[in-house]
C-alpha cells in the first residue's frame, strides 16, 4: 500500500504538498484552506527547509560525500517555494500517515521477533535488517522533502522500499513450513534467481529513466527527439523489459510443464508473467501519451508488485529445496 500511495503522491505530484517534515506546514493536520496560512508561509517554510538541507550537506562533507554535497547546495531546486495546494497536501499527508502505521507495524513485529533469539535466530536478524531499512527510509522521507525531490535521494529512497521487503520476506520463510509440494532442479532456481537478478537491475535502470523523465519537467507525451535524449539508460531499460517478459514467459512454461496448469505456483508464474507485460504496457504509455498521472501511479505499484512475486517465488523454491 504504500508502493500505491507513493505512487499516487508521484502521479498527481504531491512530493511537496507538504513542504515541512514531519508536519505539513507546520500543523499536525494540514490546514484546508490557504487563508488559515501566514501571509509569508512560502518564504518561511524554505527558509525552513535551506537549513535542514545545509545540515545534511555538512553531514554528507562528514561522510566524504563532498562532491554529492555541493550538487545538493547549488541545485536551483532547493530554493523553490510552494504554493499551498489542499489536495496535494492531503494526498502526502495520507502517504505519511500509512507510513507511520507501517512504522508502528514494524516495530511490533520487531519486539516480536526476539522470541526467536535462541530458536531461530535468522528470523530476529533479518527482522532487525528490516526494521533498520525502514527506519533509514523514514529519515531519507525527511531528506527527500528538505531537499525539494532532488535526484538520487529520491531514487535512495524508492530502493530502500525494496530492500525492507525483501528483509521481511527472508524473515517469513526462516519461519514458515512450506505448503508447496515442490522439487525443483538446479536449472529452474538458477532461472528463477536470474530473473530477481534482473528485475532489481531492470528497477534501478527504471529509477535512473524516471529521474532524466522528470527533469524535462514536461506534461504532455515526449518527442522521439526527447526520448532519444534520455540515453543509454532508457534504451537499458526497454531491452531489458523485453528480455524480462522472454524469461518470466520461460519460467512460467518450465514449470506448466513440470505442473499440473492449475497449480497455484504455476499460477503465480503466470501472474508475474501477466505483470510483465502490464509493465511494459504502462511503461509505454508514460513516455508516449498524455496519460501520464495514470501510467506512474501504476508503473511504481506493478514494479513493487513484481519484484515482491518474484522474490517469494524464489523463496518458495529455495525453502523448498
Amino acid at each position: 500500500m504504500l508502493f500505491v500511495l507513493g505512487g499516487l503522491v508521484r502521479s498527481t505530484g504531491s512530493g511537496m504538498g507538504c513542504p515541512d517534515w514531519p508536519k505539513c506546514f507546520g500543523e499536525y493536520v494540514p490546514p484546508t484552506s490557504e487563508a488559515d496560512l501566514p501571509s509569508n508561509y512560502e518564504k518561511y517554510f524554505q527558509e525552513q527547509r535551506l537549513q535542514k538541507t545545509e545540515r545534511f550537506a555538512k553531514l554528507l562533507t562528514v561522510l566524504g560525500m563532498e562532491e554529492k554535497a555541493k550538487a545538493i547546495l547549488n541545485s536551483n531546486q532547493i530554493i523553490e517555494t510552494h504554493q499551498f495546494n489542499v489536495v496535494k497536501a492531503y494526498v502526502e499527508y495520507v502517504n505519511r500517515l500509512w507510513g507511520a502505521l507501517t512504522g508502528i507495524i514494524v516495530f511490533v513485529t520487531f519486539i516480536l521477533s526476539f522470541s526467536y533469539l535462541k530458536s531461530k535466530p535468522s528470523v530476529f536478524v533479518y527482522t532487525l535488517l528490516g526494521y533498520i531499512a525502514v527506519f533509514v527510509n523514514a529519515l531519507l522521507g525527511a531528506v527527500v522533502v528538505n531537499t525539494n525531490l532532488i535526484g538520487g535521494i529520491v531514487t535512495v529512497h524508492f530502493l530502500a522500499a525494496f530492500a525492507a521487503i525483501s528483509f521481511f520476506m527472508i524473515a517469513r520463510f526462516k519461519l514458515i513450513d512450506i505448503k508447496y509440494n515442490l522439487t525443483p532442479t538446479l536449472k529452474s532456481k538458477t532461472i528463477a534467481l536470474g530473473l530477481l537478478t534482473l528485475i532489481i537491475v531492470q528497477t534501478i535502470a527504471g529509477t535512473q529513466v524516471r529521474e532524466m523523465y522528470e527533469n524535462t519537467q514536461l506534461s504532455g507525451a515526449l518527442s522521439m527527439d526527447q526520448i532519444s535524449g534520455l540515453g543509454l539508460p532508457f534504451v537499458l531499460h526497454r531491452l531489458l523489459a523485453l528480455v524480462t517478459i522472454a524469461i518470466a514467459f520461460y519460467q512460467w512454461y518450465i514449470f506448466k510443464k513440470i505442473f499440473h496448469t492449475e497449480h497455484q505456483f504455476v499460477r503465480l508464474n503466470l501472474y508475474l508473467f501477466v505483470l510483465t507485460i502490464s509493465q511494459l504496457i504502462i511503461g509505454s504509455i508514460l513516455l508516449l501519451t498524455e496519460l501520464q498521472s495514470f501510467s506512474k501511479l501504476f508503473h511504481i505499484s506493478i514494479a513493487a508488485g513484481v519484484f515482491t512475486l518474484q522474490l517469494y517465488i524464489c523463496g518458495l523454491l529455495i525453502k523448498s529445496s
